[in-house]
């Protein structure tokens, strides 16, 4: 990960509460990307091999994801999409209707994050293919501040260091 990724990881932890949870994390992205993040449950058709999904519309960015995690899988999954958002993936349009839900999660212009290593159709920043740039900073995004959600507290050193 270059040092423009590193400093936006750093600059999140910075204004986290010292005994930060999640709202905390997804209330930083907003503020930083300038729009409401909203977390919603999506119900309905299947979501194949996609875990969660990132959309954004002019006024609210919205992380998407099915009912039923687990809170340790559910948490990953959206600081991954929160990863998105703060290195400014632009996401998919929300289809309106469950056929173009199935076609949106089929491919088209989305983040994602996958069970497996199958790549999944997108048109999107990732090319293809579940790897690059993007899907390690969003991986990175989440492990880092997973680690600063699961220890608790923000520590004097973290907010200095990163």
């Amino acid at each position: 990960m270059d040092a423009v990724g590193a400093g936006a990881i750093r600059d999140v932890v910075a204004v986290l509460p010292n005994a930060p949870r999640l709202g905390h994390v997804v209330d930083a992205v907003a503020a930083r990307i300038g729009k409401p993040v909203r977390v919603v449950d999506v119900d309905g058709p299947g979501w194949g091999a996609l875990t969660a999904l990132v959309s954004q519309l002019p006024d609210v960015a919205l992380v998407l994801l099915p009912p039923g995690s687990t809170p340790l899988y559910r948490m990953h999954c959206v600081l991954h999409e929160l990863g998105h958002l703060v290195r400014g993936d632009t996401g998919a349009p929300v289809p309106r209707t469950q056929l173009a839900f199935a076609a949106w999660s089929a491919g088209g212009n989305v983040c994602h994050r996958s069970l497996d290593d199958t790549p999944v159709p997108s048109a999107g920043p990732v090319d293809g293919a579940l790897h690059g740039d993007d899907e390690e900073f969003a991986e990175t995004f989440a492990y880092e501040l997973a680690t600063v959600l699961l220890s608790g507290t923000v520590g004097v050193d973290e907010r200095t260091y990163g």
